[in-house]
């Protein structure tokens, strides 16, 4: 017995979203869990951290401010939103740094209402290492 056109793809569609989910395929994971970031100091950072976009605070306060001859990327991102809260992610690779190949950046944010503007709450930082196996492993341990 076949099974009709209409229900093969819906099934198709299920069983790539399983194998993305097993094999941690999804990006955001690792960079949603707060534990995996080095805590920053809100009162050491240069800059305010409140205004009316949480991305355009991120750039503001980490983003880079200098012309990058290399292949520098730099990537902005909402993991995580709900109704007064926002999780941003600013992610630098290709630095013009001998031993850290990339920067990671995690900020809550917080909406207040009275003032209607976002409020930086919560900062952590990440740094992928040249001489790592991985290109893509992420550490708080200070490159080598």
């Amino acid at each position: 017995m076949t099974m009709d056109r209409k229900y093969r793809l819906p099934l198709i569609g299920v069983g790539l979203t399983i194998s993305f989910i097993i094999m941690g395929c999804n990006p955001s994971d690792d960079a949603l869990e707060k534990s995996r970031y080095q805590p920053l100091n809100l009162a050491e950072i240069k800059g305010k951290g409140i205004g009316d976009d949480p991305k355009a605070i991120a750039l503001d306060l980490f983003g880079n401010k200098e012309t990058v001859e290399n292949e520098f990327t730099e990537e902005i991102k909402v993991i995580d939103q709900q109704a007064f809260e926002k999780i941003v992610i600013l992610t630098q690779m290709n630095l013009p740094d001998d031993q850290i190949r990339g920067k990671r950046y995690r900020l809550e944010f917080q909406f207040d209402q009275s003032t209607g503007k976002w409020n930086l709450k919560e900062a952590g930082r990440q740094q992928s290492c040249y001489r790592s196996e991985k290109s893509t492993d992420w550490t708080i341990e200070p490159c080598a």
